[in-house]
């Protein structure tokens, strides 16, 4: 049923990347970025539609995206952590602003020969089975959690992302919260990002060795759908798309909540967004992933745009200017209005409004 629902998800997704390939009319600035496998959906829906400048985005990693913005390869990028300038010896490592662009779900999706859409997981189970404690699909967590449904008897085939995912680094902070234990992340010259290591390691112990590790949500998101019995974590755009389970979670108020858009939305609205104007991070989230909002879908988060900043009152550059109206299209014009559609949430209140004050100090 819940495929049914979404079908039409999948379908913009499609004709999404079919449009990338050739911009309408898209003249002047051509623009290079990348970064998030999570977020390249939208971004690269958003691109195939602007058509004032030339939009390329390259799906990688958010540390990925953001090396290459700080070294200049890109002119923007997209991560889903945030990062500080003590984080960069790049040119532009000292002067960026962040940008909250989109927000969505983080879905756990399986092939469990068998199962439906709508298995029941609680954090404590998702912990289990990184950490290796719950190897089986057949364990008697998960058959006590869902009585009613025929589990394989195989193995857990664990799937991560590599090192650098800001999808891994929010599950890593999200499983850290939700079971009461210490945060764990690896420094390197990209930023605070957790790697797959950090996320084998977020309930304290060692990981079974049945995992295997991909570069980008999509790479990820094929082999869940390829190998039977095996589990992972991505955005809801490749999860609809993929012939794969989508598992129900646990939310704070003890609700089995799907990763909807809708439901997304309800845990990103009730987050605060920084509000210093003389920080680089305003408008970004530290999220509670603990807040008890009924309803939600507890592990959703936010992917922001990183940007060349505005020095006095000039910008520096037409690249730069045209970030500038590419960020304003993606946050007032094209994710409003696709969405819903591609699984992901359009930024409203308090976070659209810090998104646009962000905006204006690109130059």
């Amino acid at each position: 049923m819940f495929k049914k629902i979404i079908t039409a998800a999948a379908s913009a997704v499609v004709v999404a990347g079919v449009l990338l390939a050739a911009p309408a009319n898209a003249a002047g600035v051509t623009l290079n970025g990348g970064g998030s496998s999570f977020a390249a959906g939208a971004i690269k829906a958003c691109a195939a539609d602007y058509t004032t400048n030339s939009v390329n985005y390259t799906t990688s990693s958010s540390g990925t995206g953001r090396t290459n913005y700080a070294n200049s390869s890109f002119q923007y990028a997209a991560s889903d952590g945030t990062f500080t300038t003590e984080a960069f010896s790049g040119s532009n490592g000292t002067r960026f602003v962040t940008v909250p662009l989109l927000g969505g779900p983080v879905v756990f999706a399986y092939s469990a020969v068998g199962v439906n859409d709508g298995l029941k997981l609680t954090p404590a189970i998702v912990s289990g089975i990184f950490k290796g404690t719950i190897t089986r699909w057949d364990d008697a967590a998960l058959k006590a959690l869902n009585p009613k449904v025929k589990l394989p008897k195989k193995a857990i085939k664990v799937a991560l992302r590599t090192s650098g995912s800001g999808t891994t680094a929010n599950l890593t902070n999200y499983l850290a919260q939700s079971l009461n234990t210490a945060p764990v992340g690896s420094a390197n010259n990209s930023g605070w990002i957790a790697s797959s290591k950090d996320l084998k390691a977020s309930a304290g112990a060692t990981f079974a060795p049945l995992a295997t590790e991909f570069a980008t949500s999509q790479l990820l998101a094929a082999y869940v759908e390829d190998n039977a019995n095996s589990f992972g974590y991505f955005d809801l755009s490749d999860a609809v798309t993929a012939d794969v389970g989508i598992a129900a979670l646990q939310n704070v108020a003890g609700a089995y909540v799907m990763p909807t858009a809708s439901a997304a939305a309800k845990f990103i609205g009730a987050q605060t967004p920084s509000t210093d104007p003389s920080d680089k991070l305003n408008g970004t989230l530290v999220i509670d992933f603990t807040k008890n909002i009924p309803g939600a879908y507890q592990l959703s988060i936010v992917t922001y745009g990183v940007a060349p900043r505005l020095v006095g009152t000039t910008a520096t550059n037409s690249s730069a200017a045209a970030v500038k109206d590419f960020f304003n299209y993606v946050v007032k014009t094209c994710i409003p209005a696709k969405a819903a559609s591609l699984g992901y949430v359009a930024l409203n209140g308090a976070l659209k409004t810090s998104a646009l004050n962000q905006i204006k100090q690109i130059g």
